[in-house]
């Protein structure tokens, strides 16, 4: 290729700040290299080369062999994922041997720009700043504390000038500070988003994608803080930070939460639930409440996933246990997440305080009627998980108050029991298989609550499904898979429609372990299914309602009644 001999003009090799095609990286970066010549030097770029690796591990190479004039820019763009990037240049009618870069070598995923020095034998290179670095501060402020308190671990997305691409997405640290780490010029668009790197995302219904707002093109730092005016982004802000800090105290005390939890919100004050089913695993209606209330309820529905978390099969025989009338098998996953809840709740809000001291001013008579409802308010012995960690025996200040001689267990020891554990008897004898010098005091400690609850006797099993009316299918097929008194495995299998309006009702005999129902909707896809084997707890009633469409089916647990 012909080449142009210098015009006698001095230039130098300045690398401007990232415009136009600096602006359309992805989350994922590619690396970019600018080089600029301007007035300055005495001579100008022959040819630039480029070698690397691609994410394959295939040795690659951009050229160009087209001079760069005085006053021209020069933009390369390695690809996502290239490692062993060399860059190298050529002064024009220069020494055969003279180079430029010397085959610098460039860090992946970054901006590089540079500003040449020396003359046409002699060339050299100094580092520039490309461009300004977005980054900020976001917080929420707290209506209890009144302060603002930094939105730990958000999405940040700062996207071009006009929203529709996206440069890069960095986090918030602890403090609610972020920066992009990499430089732009000209405006930019930053929009918060109410997920961690993690995947944790705080959303409106069972929407897939985070709530995020959104701001204004600037060329400079966002400095923001949500604040309660702004009533729904303070909302998702509040319950999002307060995901947060539960993290953070579960991870003192070695509990284990799942990192991508789908936590729901509605705007709407009510009950808040915890279905753990991937899609809505928390749905929040606290909607108008102060942020300590708000916080006080997300540490105990956090505390319910820290239960599914421990085993999925006891959590899902406690979510049953609601719908079972006069029962109290629903104590103890109520009484577990009062814990958390009072002592989380204490570590943030009373961080000088007793942390075990929320309920030991408390009567003993508050806990100890069970209502005839399931949703009955003394299902939540309050003071269990605080009792059982805590050295203070609160008879000795009251003889209304609650024997307490247990103490020196861990939080994550009385989380661990439980696993397998179907009510408070169950819970309680898990507690019995740690070594604790106090476990001869548990029998005393919980049998103060509901003394008179009934002893638990075998009895089958009922399953009861039906198609309600209002949804487009009927059921093809139901079964029920189980193990047997005798440990052999055993089906129960209805190859008769579930038509519109119509109940099902499968029983169980006495005994059976394991138990797993499974469903199919008629005329849906072949591997459509309407309860992916879900786990079943013996002994128990089980009812549901379902839902939703022949190819997409779903199902609600319901009330069994009385």
């Amino acid at each position: 290729m012909a080449k142009r001999s210098p015009n006698g003009f001095v230039m130098i090799l300045t690398v401007l700040s990232i415009i136009i095609p600096f602006s359309m990286l992805s989350y994922a970066q590619p690396t970019n290299i600018r080089i600029s010549a301007a007035l300055g030097m005495a001579y100008s770029v022959d040819w630039v080369t480029i070698n690397y690796r691609d994410i394959g591990g295939h040795n690659q190479q951009i050229r160009r062999e087209s001079n760069i004039d005085l006053g021209e820019t020069a933009d390369f763009t390695v690809p996502d994922g290239a490692t062993n990037i060399v860059l190298e240049a050529k002064p024009l009618l220069s020494l055969p041997s003279t180079r430029i870069f010397n085959s610098l070598s460039l860090a992946s995923g970054s901006d590089h720009c540079f500003e040449l020095r020396g003359s046409v034998n002699r060339p050299s290179f100094t580092r520039v700043t490309c461009g300004w670095e977005p980054g900020g501060a976001i917080s929420v402020f707290d209506n209890i504390d009144n302060r603002n308190v930094g939105l730990k671990r958000m999405m940040v997305k700062v996207k071009d000038r006009s929203g529709t691409s996206t440069i890069g997405t960095t986090y918030t640290d602890d403090n609610g500070h972020f920066r992009l780490n990499r430089s732009v010029t000209g405006p930019v668009r930053y929009e918060l988003v109410f997920q961690d790197e993690a995947g944790l995302k705080v959303k409106w219904g069972a929407n897939s994608h985070a709530q995020s707002a959104s701001f204004e093109a600037t060329e400079g730092r966002l400095n923001h803080t949500f604040r309660e005016a702004d009533e729904h982004n303070w909302y998702w802000a509040t319950i999002f930070n307060a995901c947060q800090f539960y993290k953070d105290f579960a991870r003192q005390d070695a509990l284990p939460v799942k990192s991508n939890a789908q936590i729901c919100g509605y705007y709407e004050d009510g009950t808040s639930t915890t279905p753990m089913t991937g899609i809505q695993d928390v749905i929040f209606r606290v909607y108008g409440r102060n942020s300590r209330d708000i916080f006080w309820i997300v540490m105990h529905e956090l505390s319910h996933v820290v239960h599914a978390q421990v085993d999925r099969n006891a959590y899902a025989s406690f979510v049953g246990s609601w719908g079972l009338a006069n029962s109290l098998r629903a104590a103890h996953g109520e009484s577990w997440a009062c814990g958390p809840q009072a002592i989380y709740t204490s570590r943030r809000y009373d961080p000088g305080s007793d942390e075990l001291a929320t309920y030991q001013r408390e009567a003993l008579d508050l806990y100890t009627y069970a209502e005839r409802t399931a949703s009955g308010e003394h299902l939540y012995i309050r003071p269990i998980v605080e009792d059982l960690r805590d050295n203070h025996n609160q008879r000795n200040a009251d003889n209304e108050y609650p024997l307490d001689r247990v103490s020196g267990y861990t939080l994550r020891q009385i989380a661990q029991a439980l696993r397998g554990a179907h009510d408070l008897d169950d819970w309680k004898d898990n507690l019995k298989d740690v070594s604790n010098s106090t476990s001869n005091y548990l029998d005393e400690y919980f049998n103060q609550y509901f003394e008179n609850r009934a002893a638990r006797t075998a009895s089958n099993t009922i399953i009861k499904i039906k198609a309600v009316a209002g949804i487009g299918y009927t059921v093809d097929w139901v079964d029920v898979s189980y193990t047997d008194s005798g440990g052999r495995t055993q089906h129960i299998r209805r190859n008769e429609n579930i038509s519109l309006g119509q109940e099902a009702t499968i029983t169980v005999p006495d005994g059976a372990t394991n138990i797993r129902l499974e469903a199919k909707p008629l005329a849906s896809l072949r591997n459509t299914r309407v309860f992916n084997s879900l786990s079943l707890t013996s002994g128990q009633s089980h009812c549901f309602h379902l839902k939703g469409t022949v190819n997409s089916p779903r199902y609600e647990r319901v009330g069994c009644g009385s």
